[in-house]
């Protein structure tokens, strides 16, 4: 993975863009979500953060890890939240910002994580219903994991752009559900290791560009609930992970 890499000034960032605050100790940290609403030279106007998950609350005055997700990269830096004045009811300040960094050189950060998963490979067109009965998936396990998708070892054939249907048996990770739909981006064979597939996540909002209307009806809701706010908190999930490894020295 590669280390963390300071961005020279300027860093531009965007109206509406979204942000994940992390605020607290490590192991009692809270996370929180906003978008920037207006930008100053010194300072960046956020809607009032809302509570996702976690165990610190968020003050005004405290200082807090901010973390944006881009196309290119993950990015982070320091700042302080502070009250309006006189206070908002919807409105936020982030000053004393601090140096911002790259923290991955992927859109989603991505860690080396082993993760048991089963799949099956869902038949181009589908023509029937598909259960979520395990015993009829393939065994494996993941070599990293993201937000996006993950690299697993293949112990069966799989090609590119084959649509996968996966199970996560044992809650490994809070925000990873228990059932997903994929898509097969590569396959090759590791030098020295096992043959591997990267394979991404499909959103509930991108799924009418993999399946029919028609085959979306045979495939189990469960398995179709992957949408933006579930991704995001996976995103922090993994983040989180991420920094406590960085404050460890062990990435």
């Amino acid at each position: 993975m590669k280390s963390a890499s300071v961005i020279s000034p300027p860093f531009a960032f965007h109206i509406w863009e979204r942000l994940q605050l992390l605020v607290g100790d490590e192991g009692k940290e809270g996370f929180y979500s906003c978008r920037i609403a207006d930008i100053t030279s010194d300072t960046l106007v956020i809607d009032r953060p809302l509570f996702e998950r976690g165990r610190s609350l968020l003050a005004d005055g405290r200082m807090v890890i901010v973390h944006c997700t881009r196309a290119d990269a993950a990015y982070a830096f320091t700042a302080r939240v502070q009250e309006t004045r006189p206070k908002s009811a919807d409105r936020m300040f982030l000053q004393e910002l601090g140096e911002v960094r790259r923290l991955q050189r992927r859109r989603f950060v991505r860690l080396d994580k082993v993760v048991q998963v089963k799949y099956r490979v869902l038949s181009d067109p589908l023509s029937k219903t598909i259960g979520l009965c395990t015993s009829e998936m393939d065994e494996t396990r993941s070599l990293n994991v993201s937000a996006g998708g993950m690299l697993i070892e293949v112990r069966t054939e799989l090609r590119v752009d084959n649509r996968l249907l996966l199970a996560f048996e044992r809650r490994v990770m809070d925000n990873l559900p228990p059932h997903l739909v994929a898509i097969t981006r590569h396959v090759r064979v590791l030098e020295g290791g096992p043959q591997v597939a990267g394979i991404e996540f499909i959103l509930r909002e991108d799924l009418p560009r993999h399946f029919t209307g028609r085959e979306l009806e045979l495939i189990p809701e469960a398995a179709l609930a992957f949408d933006d706010r579930m991704q995001n908190r996976l995103v922090s999930e993994l983040f989180a992970e991420q920094l406590v490894l960085r404050q460890k020295g062990l990435l």
